[in-house]
């Protein structure tokens, strides 16, 4: 997914699907164990932060339920990221004590009132690794916690006023946030779970796409396939028919059908114990150019999710997209200049404008990406590359998105028409592909000593995922 989004279910709609169950065609797997080494991991995290910034220990608040302006309206839920990383449970004010060599302390804010159905005292595969206390007022909540006054607080909940030594410190956070690229076995495995809930919702969307169907139907059926309300998607869908899919964040799920569908691009994830998939796929209406396109592009993301390995750099991966997308345009004859020009002289921007990917975990976009040390400073993107959110060394137990695309948006195809090297663009051939919009593939992949595995590749196939028969939808261009 080309930007930053992060969102949280409640725990309602987390526990409507098996979010960490081991079902049919998934791997039997031990989430208490998993989850133990995982906090084990996190704790020498922490510590050493804390050490670093001169501080008894960190406070996170898992985050407050907030309200519409000027009305009584709650606004989906979003939890604290590092909240989320202890505890894979929602509840909204409450709190973590963690405190370097202790046993971390949950403080849960179960609040009694007749409005609304108070959250259940924690319970699960987790559990065992906490001090767990409830509370019934934030007042009572914050007594729980005890001295703080050492302490940095993490969260937005988080106040001065409280009597911690630091807020929301940006250099004990970008400590953290270095650390975080790495995952654990515990975070992988959620991340996969994530992957295989997508792969459903992905494959139904492309089965109820052969029968002819709106952008809104498309996304119901991908919700009704992965068991997550939309508040509980780790992002808004990205649900694009036709000229649509060249709308980098279209917003939109039009309710009418095309009279001919061209193409249909689904950018759509899931959630698995705060962990998040961010998954593209992109199918053509009929065979075609387009079509065409398509099987060169997934082809070419393949090579690149090979090419996600330990010692790359992704700075010079994302290069590589573009030396690709070069080959690309120059083999289907969209530019009639060779690759190399294509490379260049920067044409291949115009058709690919954003990052070729991102870290992924417990936010969709994870931060980190611009940090080569811990603690910072964050570094900026090169000049040529400015959208581009990782810049790291990969590293083993990394987990990044690769989604190279290429687009046809009316916008910076202007640009390049309007200037000095229109010459090397077909423009008829641009003009049969605009309404298709454009191409994303995205998967999922982790890092390894031995070279990369991509979960998503995975997931589709252990879902029996296959893309829908050409012939049983419109014709495209």
């Amino acid at each position: 997914m080309p930007e930053q989004r992060a969102d949280g279910p409640d725990r309602a709609d987390r526990l409507d699907r098996p979010h960490h169950a081991d079902g049919p065609g998934r791997p039997e797997r031990d989430w208490a164990r998993l989850h133990a080494g995982h906090v084990e991991d996190w704790g020498g995290r922490f510590a050493e932060a804390c050490g670093a910034r001169g501080v008894e220990g960190c406070v996170i608040f898992s985050g407050a339920v907030q309200y519409r302006f000027r009305d009584d309206i709650e606004v989906p839920y979003v939890a604290e990221p590092y909240f989320k990383a202890w505890v894979p449970e929602t509840y909204p004010g409450s709190a973590l004590k963690v405190v370097p060599g202790d046993r971390p302390r949950l403080v849960c804010l179960r609040t009694q009132d007749f409005w609304h159905l108070p959250v259940s005292e924690p319970e699960g595969f987790w559990t065992g690794q906490f001090e767990i206390r409830c509370a019934a007022t934030p007042a009572e909540a914050l007594r729980e916690l005890g001295d703080v006054s050492g302490f940095a607080a993490i969260g937005e909940s988080a106040q001065p006023s409280m009597g911690f030594r630091s807020v929301n410190d940006p250099a004990l956070l970008a400590h953290l946030d270095f650390y975080r690229a790495v995952k654990t076995p515990y975070e992988v495995a959620c991340i996969e779970e994530a992957n295989r809930v997508a792969a459903a919702g992905h494959t139904a969307a492309q089965c109820v796409l052969r029968g002819g169907a709106s952008e809104f139907e498309l996304n119901q059926a991908y919700c009704d396939a992965t068991g997550q309300r939309e508040s509980a998607l780790p992002y808004t869908n990205i649900v694009a028919l036709n000229e649509h899919a060249g709308i980098l964040h279209y917003q939109h799920l039009d309710r009418r059908t095309p009279a001919r569908i061209h193409s249909f691009l689904m950018d759509a994830g899931a959630d698995c114990n705060g962990y998040a998939s961010d998954v593209s796929r992109t199918c053509a209406g009929g065979s075609g150019p387009f079509q065409e396109l398509i099987g060169s592009m997934d082809a070419m993301q393949r090579r690149l999710c090979d090419e996600t390995r330990d010692g790359t750099s992704f700075v010079s991966l994302h290069e590589s997209a573009h030396r690709l997308v070069a080959q690309v345009l120059a083999e289907h004859g969209i530019v009639r200049c060779s690759r190399e020009e294509a490379y260049g002289r920067g044409i291949t921007r115009t058709f690919l404008p954003h990052g070729l990917g991102h870290l992924l975990g417990l936010q969709v976009h994870d931060p980190g990406g611009h940090l080569h040390e811990p603690g910072g400073p964050s570094g900026a993107p090169p000049a040529e590359h400015p959208f581009l959110r990782l810049t790291r060394t990969l590293r083993p137990g990394f987990v990044v998105t690769v989604e190279p695309g290429i687009y046809f948006i009316p916008e910076l195809l202007d640009e390049l028409r309007n200037g000095s090297l229109s010459r090397t663009v077909d423009w008829d051939l641009v003009e049969r592909l605009l309404p298709c919009g454009g191409i994303r593939v995205e998967d999922n992949v982790l890092v390894t000593e031995e070279g990369s595995r991509n979960l998503t590749r995975a997931a589709f196939s252990t879902d029996g995922y296959a893309p829908p028969d050409e012939s049983a939808s419109p014709d495209g261009p």
